[in-house]
Order: C-alpha cells, then sequence, then structure tokens
C-alpha cells in the first residue's frame, strides 16, 4: 500500500520541510529578503549537486529535450517569490500565504486542459475543506474585515493572486517535464537557474552580516530547497497535479505547528479548526488515486 503512496508521502514532508521557514527567519538578522532568498537557494542546490556527485549519479542532470519547460520552472520560481514577497510586503503575510495556496483551484482548473486529468468530486470536496481550513489557518486577527481599497493594497492583492497562478504553473510544469527529467534534474536546473539569477542580491549583505548567518542560511537553504524542493518534484511528478496541489495546503499548517511548538506562538481555536481540516482533506485526498497516475 505505501508503494502506491510514495508520491503523497514525498510531497507532504517536502511541504512540511518547507514549512519551517519562520523557524529559520526568526534566527536570520539584518538581511535583505532578496539576499536571503538567494543563500537559500544556494545552499539548497549545493547540497543537490553534493548528494548527485556523491552518489555518481551525474548522467540526472544531463540536459536533454524540453528545456524550455526546464528554464521557465526556474524564471517563474524567482518571479514567484517576488509576487509572493511583494504582496506580504503591501498587504500582510496572513493575506499572502492564502492567496498563494489558491493554486490548487487554478490547478483544477487548468489541469483537464493542459494535463488531460478528470476532476474529481472527491478534489473538489477536498479543495473546499483545505481552502476553508487554510483560510482559518491564517485568518489575520480581528478576521478579514475592513480591508484598505488604497492602489497600492490592491496592487499587492493582484500580486498575490498571480503568485497563486504561478504556483500552479509549477506544478503542472513538473508533471509535464517528468517523461524527460528525472526528479533530480528538475530540482537541480531549475533551483540552480533560480539562483543565477538572483546572484545581482549576492552582494547586498555585508560580510560580517554574512558570516554571523552563515550557519543558519546553510541549514536554511539545505533544509527548505535541498530537501524540501526535492521531495516536493518526487512528489508532484508522481502523483496528478491535483493531488499534489491540495496535499502542498500542509505547507501553512505546519508552519503554523512550527510557530506554535518552537516559537511558542500562541495557537487559536480557528487556526486549531483550520489545521484539522486541511489534514482531513489530505487524507481524503491520498485515500483517491491509490497509485501514481500517469498522464
Amino acid at each position: 500500500m505505501l508503494e502506491g503512496k510514495k508520491g503523497h508521502l514525498a510531497i507532504l514532508l517536502g511541504c512540511v520541510l518547507y514549512g519551517t521557514t519562520g523557524i529559520f527567519l526568526a534566527h536570520i538578522y539584518e538581511m535583505s529578503i532578496p539576499s536571503m532568498i538567494f543563500y537559500r537557494l544556494f545552499f539548497g542546490v549545493l547540497l543537490i549537486l553534493l548528494v548527485i556527485l556523491a552518489t555518481g549519479n551525474i548522467s540526472q542532470i544531463k540536459l536533454r529535450k524540453k528545456k524550455k519547460l526546464l528554464a521557465l520552472q526556474g524564471i517563474l520560481t524567482v518571479v514567484n517569490m517576488f509576487f509572493y514577497f511583494y504582496c506580504v510586503k503591501t498587504t500582510c503575510f496572513s493575506i499572502a500565504i492564502l492567496l498563494e495556496y489558491t493554486s490548487p483551484i487554478y490547478v483544477m482548473i487548468a489541469s483537464p486542459f493542459i494535463l488531460k486529468e478528470k476532476i474529481a468530486r472527491e478534489s473538489i470536496y477536498s479543495m473546499i475543506l483545505a481552502i476553508a481550513g487554510v483560510i482559518l489557518v491564517i485568518r489575520p486577527e480581528g478576521g478579514f474585515s475592513g480591508l484598505q481599497t488604497d492602489p497600492i493594497y490592491l496592487t499587492g492583492i493582484l500580486a498575490g493572486i498571480i503568485s497563486g497562478i504561478l504556483a500552479a504553473t509549477l506544478i503542472m510544469n513538473i508533471r509535464l517535464m517528468k517523461d524527460e527529467y528525472p526528479e533530480m534534474g528538475i530540482a537541480f536546473w531549475s533551483m540552480g537557474l533560480s539562483c543565477l539569477l538572483m546572484t545581482p542580491f549576492a552582494f547586498n549583505t555585508p560580510w560580517n552580516i554574512l558570516t554571523e548567518n552563515l550557519n543558519v542560511l546553510a541549514s536554511f537553504g539545505a533544509v527548505s530547497v535541498g530537501m524540501g524542493a526535492f521531495l516536493t518534484i518526487i512528489g508532484f511528478s508522481q502523483v496528478e497535479a491535483q493531488t499534489g496541489s491540495l496535499l502542498s495546503l500542509i505547507e501553512p499548517v505546519s508552519g503554523v505547528l512550527f510557530d506554535v511548538t518552537l516559537l511558542g506562538v500562541h495557537l487559536g481555536t480557528n487556526v486549531f479548526i483550520g489545521c484539522i481540516l486541511v489534514l482531513i482533506s489530505a487524507f481524503l485526498v491520498s485515500l483517491r488515486n491509490p497509485g501514481s497516475k500517469e498522464t
């Protein structure tokens, strides 16, 4: 039974590792976000490269067909980060992460046309449960009432919506590449290109500040990119895009749980209920697709 669930488990574990972001950010000081993104990518790609060299699997990163899709994955990863962080800056973290994780909606709409996947009734129920759960988990103090209407704020909302669409595109793009590239190759080249594009921000941080944060940055990159990204790419390549996008909603839940257990953040009733809803959604979607489904 577990043999058919490897893709599901890889996504869940990878997203849990992504959920450690808040823990690492709490221990990084006086660095700009673009600079942190670069070093996060750099150390993640470095770990992937070391694993490739240690295992002698150089053939896995050999460039094949569909190079444009591979390049697109790296470019969209960076663009998605910028839209997401712009949304965080101009609105708030709760709204940004909510809009980022509307990606299952876009996947469910687009995958029948792009990937020829059928929309299952169970997926719709799971999506409703999961989105409701995420809203409860990240609901700001006092709710979403009183939202601003100034142009900068609305631009931030638009950026958050775009980040959700881009997240959905990244998930579906992995499915389009899976027949040509192994997971290790997708992870190495897409993250490597993202890192290369972020290189101009590598020198934004003074040397003394960089050295103080180096250990945390190395751990951050190794855990969230080196292991987290690799595992999610494995999972997304083995399950339907709809299933993978729904399972990825475990990331904000795990992030909240890490904040509560390790950083002492207070857990409200609505957050607890939201976490339960997302976990139920993940359980339901895992019951479907007993094995990996190829399109």
